[in-house]
């Protein structure tokens, strides 16, 4: 997620600040800090998206589902419904709310920056008297004065001509060195990283070290007495961040620095200290990512060397006593599934493009798939096997049971274009058990993924339900199909589809039940 991202980034610029303040920011070596700054800055943002991965290679039987899960997450609404028959509100989700909130500060501060840049132009050709080469002289109605603007140098014509030439002299060493660009660049960070106060310390620091640059160079051809007097005359509130000013308030560093003698190149050394504070960074910082790289053994007997996978009976999701046993028949350890049709009663959900009520093709599907389990010898449990309403929380699973799977079909809003049509599988990442339900969603998914004439997603998806999120068993909720797609709807009319996504449904939870074999 982005906003994670980004506070690792802000995390990284402050720890980074803090050793530039109490290590580096009073020394005299300028250039070194200006780089410091610079890199440190790219590298707060380079840390956390860096990731490494460590292989495994593990050896598993020919039936083993994959347990690499791969995630998409969009559009999905949960609805309750209350005695009155309304609906409850739905979830909010913060999120969203957050990242819409941020991108719209983002998107302001950006404008506001290239605003300034755009308004700075127009000043200087407002009041733009004389130019020669670089350099410019404005009026004294001019508000941009005595600074630099990129390869531009702008003074005020009023200044007598030492003046002028020690302005000058200064705004050169900021347009030699390329200081614009270290502006633009910080000021394009602070944009991203508005709600870090540490960014802006940041900025202040690049723009008081562009200072110190000017300063010393300018003093080597000029009298500090005099130079610190103009400095003082000229000073002003810093108002625009977009330029190089000459003397803008507060000027007690940059006299100071003036003033200071060179520190001994012997104190270089102490930017040794950065390399443990990279090194923390990065530890800190930087993703870890496990990749399982699972390899078939020869035939259903997995390696003696290969890490076998725990039962999921075994975790004992509601204290039963149920166990697999690994050289039982699958008949003989009975596994339980509980069915919910979506829906139902006073909660009718959609409609679709013929007419037919969601909770009424949620119901068919279910009794379709009830039948195709009892050939298997499958125990099925349905939360409701009529037209009845049934809240949310009265759908959870309360009996010992293997797996809990929600039925239903995807919509969407009338004249609108149908985004995918086909089958699609929820899971609840903050659901406790959460492995269990991606094993068993994996499962599925991938036994679906043969099915002819619908298409099927390609990864499982994210969603908070309280039924996902809640249960106590290993639980998923599939989308049918979007009732909204003439296509989908003339497959699913047909039974015999029906028929064979239940089989397929079922063949991913006879896999998962005998994963401890």
């Amino acid at each position: 997620m982005i906003l994670i991202y980004l506070l690792k980034v802000s995390a990284c610029t402050l720890i980074f600040f803090a050793a530039y303040q109490f290590l580096l920011a009073k020394l005299t070596f300028f250039n070194l800090n200006r780089a410091y700054l610079l890199i440190m800055l790219v590298l707060s943002f380079s840390i956390p998206a860096v990731t490494i991965e460590n292989r495994q290679e593990v050896m598993v039987a020919s039936q083993e589902i994959p347990s690499k899960i791969a995630y998409s997450n969009d559009g999905f609404v949960e609805r309750d419904f209350v005695d009155d028959g309304n609906a409850a509100n739905a979830t909010i989700n913060w999120d969203q709310v957050l990242m819409y909130g941020y991108c719209l500060v983002l998107a302001a501060l950006v404008f506001r920056m290239l605003f300034m840049m755009a308004r700075i132009q127009m000043q200087l050709r407002k009041h733009a008297i004389e130019r020669s080469a670089a350099v410019i002289l404005v009026d004294a109605k001019s508000t941009i004065k005595n600074c630099s603007f990129f390869n531009q140098i702008i003074v005020d014509s009023a200044l007598q001509q030492e003046e002028k030439n020690l302005v000058i002299k200064h705004e050169y060493v900021h347009v030699k060195q390329l200081h614009a660009v270290d502006k633009f660049l910080v000021n394009f960070v602070t944009a991203i990283l508005w709600f870090n106060p540490i960014i802006y310390f940041w900025r202040n620091a690049i723009d008081h070290n562009h200072e110190f640059l000017a300063d010393r160079e300018t003093s080597k051809v000029a009298d500090k007495k005099v130079y610190a007097s103009l400095l003082l005359n000229l000073a002003m509130p810093a108002k625009n961040l977009a330029i190089n000013s000459f003397s803008k308030l507060p000027l007690k560093n940059r006299i100071m620095m003036l003033y200071k003698e060179p520190n001994a190149k012997l104190q270089k050394l102490a930017y040794l200290a950065i390399v443990p504070v990279l090194m923390i960074c990065c530890m800190a910082f930087i993703n870890r990512k496990e990749i399982i790289v699972e390899k078939t053994s020869v035939g259903n007997q997995a390696s003696a060397d290969a890490p076998t996978k725990p039962n999921v009976y075994a975790m004992n999701y509601l204290n039963s006593n149920i166990r697999v046993n690994p050289n039982a028949a699958f008949n003989e350890v009975e596994p339980t599934l509980v069915i919910d049709a979506g829906h139902g009663g006073k909660d009718g959900a959609v409609s679709s493009l013929d007419g037919q009520k969601e909770k009424d093709l949620n119901l068919r599907a279910v009794k379709i798939l009830k039948e195709e389990a009892a050939k298997r010898g499958i125990k099925v449990i349905l939360t409701r096997n009529s037209d009845q309403f049934i809240s949310l929380r009265d759908r959870l699973p309360k009996q010992e049971a293997t797996a809990f799977i929600s039925i239903h079909h995807n919509a969407t809003l009338a004249n609108a274009a149908v985004p995918f049509g086909g089958i699609e599988i929820y899971v609840s990442k903050l659901n406790s058990n959460i492995k269990t339900a991606e094993d068993l969603g994996a499962g599925i998914l991938s036994n679906l993924k043969q099915l002819k004439g619908m298409e099927v997603g390609d990864s499982l998806k994210n969603a908070n339900l309280l039924l996902l999120r809640e249960s106590k068993i290993p639980a998923v909720l599939i989308e049918l199909g979007n009732i909204s797609d003439s296509k989908t709807l003339d497959y699913i009319n047909q039974e015999k589809n029906i028929r064979r996504i239940s089989n397929l449904i079922l063949d991913g939870f006879v896999a998962f039940s005998k994963r401890g074999c």
